[in-house]
């Protein structure tokens, strides 16, 4: 832990179950915000439905509320073996979320088509993964709440009421796989390193 660790408050984020009872970001969530509290970083950790009508109304209420350095949310994906940090946003809503509310239109009106992830976000999986964290880089998050998560905290950061933000797909694992830990492990690694980034 470094003092800039320790000063820096943190969101972080999962989504609760949609497809199957489990998700997989839930689990990992809760090992890596263990993790940063253990080294002093202050996590203020939620899961948020997979809701349409919910989701922007959570996290706005997260980062006006406790007006975190950092808001990074995690999401499971089926189709990736490691974490991967999500660099591409698109303005748009697609599928129906867990009440079978539809997605429809952009996740933001008069928004703009796309928000790109800082250079930042490269950079920091770039310097863990040198030191053996499993952490890649996607630029397609998807066009459900994901993808509508990431482009939600790209305009907290946009609009300086972040120093950092980003959204993390984790793989659909089982429940208690023991890769979960590794993935945990990786993504407090990044964090850690993102918050000493300037």
């Amino acid at each position: 832990m470094n003092e800039s660790q320790a000063a820096c408050t943190v969101v972080l984020t999962a989504y609760g179950p949609f497809v199957r009872e489990h998700n997989s970001s839930m689990e990992v969530g809760r090992h890596a915000a263990t993790l940063l509290e253990q080294v002093g970083v202050r996590v203020i950790y939620r899961e948020i439905e997979t809701s349409w009508t919910t989701f922007a109304q959570n996290l706005n209420a997260l980062v006006d509320g406790y007006h975190p350095d950092a808001i990074i949310s995690l999401g499971e994906r089926p189709d990736v073996t490691e974490p991967l940090v999500e660099l591409v946003a698109k303005n748009e809503r697609h599928k129906d979320d867990i009440h079978g509310t539809p997605g429809e239109g952009p996740v933001v009106d008069g928004g703009p088509a796309t928000r790109n992830a800082p250079e930042e976000m490269t950079r920091v999986q770039r310097a863990v993964r040198e030191h053996g964290a499993r952490i890649g880089l996607s630029h397609d998050a998807g066009k459900y709440l994901c993808n509508a998560a990431l482009y939600t905290n790209l305009g907290f950061y946009e609009t300086g009421k972040v120093r950092h933000a980003g959204f993390i797909h984790v793989p659909s694992r089982d429940e208690n796989d023991p890769h979960t830990a590794q993935d945990a492990q990786a993504i407090a690694d990044y964090i850690r390193q993102l918050l000493t980034d300037v």
